[in-house]
C-alpha cells in the first residue's frame, strides 16, 4: 500500500496512513476527524472530499511504497 506523506496539523509529523484513490480521481488519506492531516482526502465515514461520494475509493497500490518507514533506529 501506498503511505500518506502529508503532515499532521497537530505535531507536523508524517500520516503514515494509507492512501486512497477516489472514483472521481481525487487521493487522499482518511482522517477521523476534519482537517487531520495536509494530504487528507477522506473522512472517517469515507466521504470523499472533493467529490462528496462515500465509499467509492480503493487503496492505491505502490510497490516501492509497500513498508512502513523503519519507527526505530537500526541497532548496531
Amino acid at each position: 500500500m501506498a503511505l500518506c506523506t502529508g503532515a499532521r496539523n497537530t505535531n507536523q509529523m508524517q500520516c503514515n496512513g494509507t492512501l486512497y484513490r477516489c472514483s472521481c480521481g481525487a487521493e487522499g488519506c482518511k482522517q477521523t476527524y476534519p482537517d487531520g492531516c495536509s494530504d487528507q482526502g477522506f473522512d472517517v465515514y469515507g466521504k470523499c472530499l472533493k467529490c462528496g461520494l462515500i465509499g467509492k475509493y480503493l487503496a492505491i497500490s505502490d510497490v516501492q511504497s509497500d513498508r512502513a518507514p523503519r519507527k526505530t533506529p537500526a541497532l548496531l
